[in-house]
């Protein structure tokens, strides 16, 4: 049976944003075959494609897409001992879930973040000081270029802050991921908002944290999906998840920062540069939280979240972000760039 192509399909109920035109075709893929299938006519008609996955990273202007985008439906999810594979087009927090349940340390911090398992790896996501790429052992690719599979090891993968070898190379269309667990018990509690939370947890309990008292993965997990509830807009409202990356500055440049804004957020890392909240910046330093145009705006719990109230077009959602960028860039001489990827 032929790979359905569609024409005129209206991308914007495909993403969480929910802004945005129409794609000249559209393929639904849940194989290799049938991606490549669609690769071919996008080759044959002489037109690009878009590999999209949950939708939850991009915005696609009010223009469309002049091409072919593939919805990467690939799907699975398999264990062998302290290896998960899973299929690109899985849901992100399945693979969380089945590792968990497993009792499967390493990815429980990054519970409930939105996305399918092909964005994990293209984005090489974060959440609550941990990174895809800490557990990532290798990654499946189709080859537009030599149009067959190939195996990438995590090191190979040119991982960095919300990068990867295949953001950079959109010829290298991530089809599956596996992911190197461990059944050894590796708490990770450390970050502000999760320290937090099992602080609280314990004076709850009117006891003190002991080393025997150590959150089990499972209430982990729990603990990072009620953190990130309580952040995240609620349906109906369309957005992105994070809309900007935390800017990295030199440690002369922080210093600097510090002296004016003696409270700023950041974190120091091992190349000695320093990455600052783009939250905190925006939220202290430009006073965006809750601000609104229109029916675009900036979440009130949550600075570095854009939303889109209702009926926003793709354009006034790049005009608030571009008006939060620069009122930034005035105040600090900090460029911050936008980590959604734009589909035009």
């Amino acid at each position: 049976m032929a790979l359905e192509i569609l024409r005129n399909i209206h991308l914007a109920p495909l993403t969480t944003m929910r802004v945005g035109g129409d794609t000249q075709y559209f393929a639904r893929v849940q194989s290799i075959e049938e991606l490549k299938e669609a690769l071919l006519f996008s080759q044959n008609q002489g037109i690009p494609f878009f590999i999209l996955g949950g939708g939850s990273n991009v915005v696609v202007s009010d223009a469309g897409y002049a091409g072919l985008v593939i919805k990467n439906e690939i799907k699975g999810i398999s264990c062998a001992d302290d290896v998960v594979t899973a299929g690109a087009g899985e849901v992100w927090d399945e693979v969380v879930r089945e590792a968990s349940l497993r009792n499967l340390w390493g990815i429980e911090n990054l519970s409930l973040v939105p996305g399918t398992v092909g964005g994990a790896a293209v984005q090489n996501i974060g959440a609550y000081g941990v990174e895809a790429c800490d557990t990532i052992l290798s990654v499946e690719v189709f080859d537009v270029d030599t149009m067959s599979v190939k195996n990438f090891l995590g090191e190979e993968c040119l991982f960095g802050y919300r990068e990867s070898i295949f953001k950079k190379n959109k010829n290298f269309i991530v089809t599956h991921v596996s992911f190197l667990l461990s059944q050894e018990k590796k708490v990770r509690i450390d970050y502000e908002d999760v320290k937090n939370f099992f602080e609280e947890r314990a004076k709850n309990k009117m006891r003190e944290d002991r080393l025997d008292d150590e959150p089990s993965l499972q209430e982990i997990r729990e603990a990072i999906v009620a953190i990130r509830t309580a952040k995240m807009p609620v349906y109906p409202m369309g957005t992105a998840g994070s809309f900007f990356k935390n800017p990295v500055v030199s440690a002369e440049r922080y210093e600097i920062l510090k002296k004016t804004y003696p409270e700023i957020k950041a974190y120091i890392q091992a190349d000695t540069t320093v990455k600052l909240a783009a939250a905190w910046l925006f939220d202290k330093v430009g006073g965006w939280r809750g601000i609104r145009r229109g029916d675009a705006g900036v979440h009130e719990k949550q600075a570095l979240i854009l939303v889109n109230y209702g009926s926003a077009s793709a354009q006034e959602i790049f005009l608030l972000a571009e008006e939060m960028k620069r009122g930034i860039k005035a105040k600090t001489n900090v460029d911050i760039e936008e980590e959604v990827v734009v589909i035009k």
